[in-house]
């Protein structure tokens, strides 16, 4: 059987999915191919560069906005897209933590997030930060979400227990997902807003 790179992202995924990262392996993925491991090498020279194809992947199925739309809107709904991709496979923040953004759709979404900030207002000096923090708040965001959802009721229900009773409105337990993402995309994008006007 000739393997392909698609291929061994097909089947990592699927590991993901049902075992979770820490069983992601050259070996489990070998397995699911029914190849030997060291035939994967041809193809990635390592986990990194796997990761690398992983979060590639995910970042094709965001669907970029038309580029007509207001610099702000195209940011927050390429935000909303980039969660969506997230939460379809299972670790896929830890993926994206552990590759090295230099592929080539994954490049293009962050120059045309640049691009936006720019056209914002945002000065060449501040582009890196502003992007991580959008960047690192889907991130870690999603990972509480998927965290939250993955949880056994048992876990949940002793976890609330163990709550002192006046903490426990900060471990709301049936938090709308959505409507607590987009408050924080518009915390975000008013403090950005709020130091524009002050500038």
């Amino acid at each position: 059987m000739s393997v392909t790179k698609e291929m061994i992202v097909e089947v990592s995924i699927n590991i993901l999915n049902s075992d979770g990262e820490e069983s992601l392996s050259m070996r489990t993925i070998a397995q699911g191919l029914n190849i030997k491991a060291a035939a994967l090498y041809w193809h990635f020279k390592g986990k990194l560069e796997l990761y690398g194809a992983i979060a590639e992947h995910l970042c094709s199925q965001i669907t970029m906005p038309d580029e007509s739309f207001d610099p702000q809107e195209y940011l927050l709904t390429v935000q909303r897209e980039y969660r969506m991709a997230l939460l379809s496979v299972r670790d896929s923040v830890v993926i994206f933590e552990n590759s090295i953004p230099n592929t080539p759709v994954r490049i293009g979404i962050i120059r045309r997030i640049a691009d936006k900030l720019l056209q914002m207002g945002v000065v060449k000096e501040n582009i890196m930060t502003i992007s991580n923090m959008l960047n690192n708040y889907v991130l870690s965001f999603t990972a509480d979400e998927m965290r939250f959802k993955n949880s056994p009721p048992e876990l949940k229900k002793t976890f609330t227990e163990m709550l002192d009773p006046e903490d426990k409105f900060i471990f709301i337990n049936d938090r709308d997902f959505d409507e607590q993402f987009e408050y924080g995309l518009q915390v975000l994008f008013m403090g950005l807003k709020a130091l524009d006007d002050l500038g």
